[in-house]
């Protein structure tokens, strides 16, 4: 869904480079700028954004790739063990332009290796012994996401939103939050994405917990589904309220309430703004709205993108949003949770995860309309 705001926008310079070269500049400008020479990638946010939405994983709790990608002033090196580089090599960076370094298992480590191959000044993007570690740095040259990522945010983001409109439809009262777990954790799987904070939290558990991790309590009544996955790499956050029956009048105010919020700091969402002043805004209507004790009980969101979100990047008061970018703002109070994936374009912002098929309310901010998810009664 596409909402405009009357701004003048900067245009982004065309994109005539493909994906993994215009990433590559990126980073050869960033070394020179802050005066190193080579640059080593061990964690796997880095290498699904280096090489463009793929994967490299053998435990999907560890946040370390076990296939480092090594860039240098004249070589691109993909570095791992021969239990791990070959499957890495041939389906997730075929024509990328990288020189496999197969390693055996007893010998050199990926790490070692690389320290061997790497010229003149080398960084990282994790805490190594020895190894300046430029992760905020990196960071930042993730954006403006190409037009290919949008095009992939899109996707994964109506993907998941049609997963979560058909949970929707399938519980009932009796079944346990553990046990929708397991259905949408085997719906997310069917689609190619992984878990981060897969939340499901039901009626008196909704007050009491904001982080509502699946408990074998029978749904009754009220629930909040919640999940945070990703695909290709990037995150996407949603939240969708059922309840069986017409929700009484204090769950009908509370989620009002986090809408309002929600549609107010979305309606300021344009490039140029102050990551700062959005957050801000959340807070002043927080006091506004009558719940000024929950400015402090969650941490509303801000930017996404290869990570889950990065709140802590609205502490920076120069921190500006830009074109092509993505947001997820959690905005919560006890018992009620607003959520959506957006992308910010040159046009406006678009509410990716919209479901268009989910009982929807059209919010009014300053004249605008901001649609979003109204609780689903069944």
């Amino acid at each position: 869904m596409l909402f405009c705001k009357n701004t003048d926008f900067r245009e982004n310079n065309m994109q005539t480079l493909p994906e993994h070269l215009v990433k590559e500049q990126r980073i050869r400008e960033m070394l020179a700028h802050l005066g190193y020479h080579s640059l080593l990638l061990t964690r796997r946010e880095n290498f699904a954004w280096l090489s463009c939405g793929h994967k490299s994983v053998v435990s999907y709790v560890s946040e370390t790739s076990p296939v480092f990608l090594l860039i240098t002033p004249s070589k691109k090196y993909a570095i791992g063990q021969n239990m791990d580089l070959p499957r890495t090599f041939e389906e997730e960076l075929d024509g990328q332009g990288y020189e496999p370094v197969s390693l055996p298992t007893f010998g050199k480590s990926p790490l070692e290796k690389a320290i061997e191959l790497a010229e003149g000044k080398l960084a990282a993007d994790d805490c190594l012994a020895g190894i300046d570690n430029i992760a905020a740095h990196i960071l930042k040259i993730h954006e403006p996401f190409t037009s290919e990522e949008m095009e992939r945010y899109d996707q994964v983001s109506k993907e998941s939103a049609a997963i979560v409109k058909e949970l929707a439809l399938w519980v009932k009262p009796g079944v346990t939050e553990r046990m929708m777990l397991a259905k949408m954790w085997g719906m997310y799987l069917e689609q190619g994405f992984e878990g981060d904070c897969m939340f499901i939290v039901s009626d008196d558990r909704i007050k009491r917990y904001r982080h509502g991790v699946p408990s074998d309590k029978p749904i009754e009544k009220h629930l909040i589904i919640a999940p945070a996955v990703y695909k290709y790499g990037l995150h996407v956050q949603i939240s969708r309220i059922v309840h069986f029956g017409e929700p009484p009048a204090d769950i009908r105010k509370r989620h009002d309430a986090v809408s309002a919020i929600h549609a107010a700091v979305l309606n300021m969402t344009y490039p140029g703004v102050r990551l700062a002043s959005m957050r801000q805004k959340v807070f002043d209507l927080f006091d506004r709205f009558g719940y000024p004790e929950e400015k402090t009980n969650h941490m509303h969101g801000g930017p996404t993108g290869y990570h889950n979100s990065y709140p802590d990047r609205c502490d920076d008061p120069q921190a500006v949003a830009v074109a092509n970018m993505a947001f997820t703002w959690y905005i919560t109070v006890k018992g009620a949770k607003s959520e959506e994936t957006v992308l910010l374009k040159e046009d406006g912002i678009h509410i990716a995860s919209d479901n268009h098929d989910w009982p929807m309310m059209d919010i009014d901010v300053d004249g605008s309309v901001i649609r979003l998810p109204d609780i689903m009664v069944k």
